[in-house]
């Protein structure tokens, strides 16, 4: 016996199976009685349209999705999906619109869809669109980059306690770029959908194209502990530590003083570096708060 192979059918064969479906539907379609086909023709004619291009659709999506592992980088993978989506969206507008007996011609050079088409370029949809071919032409990040963006539409984050200004960043993994949207799966596996004309605005931090990165954390220190004790003892315990730091003296109050941390780390996330330091620092700075200043002679 020959051992049965456990592969799918292509998806070209697919794909033909529903076209010739839809041929089929359409010479059905033929055969209606001729009052039906004057009142309901061109919503039939829709309806088939909507199904055998709805149903291309998603089997060229299947498709598209398996070729990153299989045999293309995700860079092409990214463009040719976007690519495929904006042909077969566009096939099937026209498609409707010769359904409804509405001219290729009429569609391209009549003044009403041209009118239509200028008045709507500035609405959001098309800007998304605009902003979506964008990012695929340029690539600031692709499906599997991890990024973290700041963008003008999101409001400035005001710390309420002590702290530098922070950035109102939000990150995640690329996992689709759409016509319309970019889709991040953020830290708790949530997807997040932002605008493409939001993101082409944006600044992008792309962590997976660095090697290295510095991290810098400030922190506020009670005045009461003397420095020239702190700062060795910082220094002495991070000199062995998982990352090199550097410690710096930054800002006196009236009764605290600022420290900061400078940490190059590689491919990690800010908040891992962050824990790493405060798990080091804050017994030291605990255990001198504790000791008396007489001890220390």
């Amino acid at each position: 016996m020959k051992p049965t192979s456990s592969k799918s059918p292509r998806p070209l064969w697919s794909i033909l199976a529903v076209i010739l479906f839809g041929i089929a539907l359409k010479i059905l379609l033929n055969h209606l009685p001729d009052n039906i086909q004057h009142h309901y023709g061109d919503l039939f004619k829709a309806a088939i349209v909507l199904l055998v291009g709805g149903a291309v659709s998603y089997l060229v999506e299947r498709w598209l999705a398996r070729l990153p592992h299989e045999r293309i980088g995700a860079r092409r993978a990214t463009s040719l999906r976007f690519l495929a989506r904006l042909l077969l969206y566009l096939a099937i507008a026209l498609a409707l619109l010769a359904a409804f007996g509405v001219g290729l011609s009429s569609v391209v050079f009549g003044s009403a869809f041209v009118t239509v088409i200028l008045g709507l370029a500035g609405q959001n949809f098309f800007s998304n669109l605009i902003a979506g071919i964008g990012l695929v032409i340029f690539h600031p990040f692709e499906v599997g980059d991890h990024i973290q963006f700041v963008a003008w539409q999101y409001p400035i984050l005001t710390p309420t306690f002590p702290h530098e200004a922070l950035k109102p960043t939000y990150s995640g993994i690329v996992t689709d770029i759409n016509l319309a949207y970019t889709t991040l799966e953020v830290e708790d596996g949530t997807p997040m959908m932002i605008p493409n004309g939001v993101l082409i605005t944006a600044a992008i931090h792309n962590q997976a194209r660095r090697e290295r990165q510095r991290f810098r954390f400030r922190f506020d220190v009670d005045a009461n502990i003397d420095p020239t004790q702190l700062l060795p003892a910082l220094e002495q315990a991070f000199a062995h530590g998982p990352y090199p730091v550097e410690i710096r003296l930054v800002d006196m109050g009236a009764s605290t003083y600022g420290i900061a941390f400078f940490v190059s780390a590689a491919n990690e996330r800010e908040e891992v570096v962050r824990d790493a330091i405060l798990k080091q620092a804050l017994p030291i700075v605990q255990g001198l708060r504790s000791t008396p200043k007489s001890d220390s002679h």
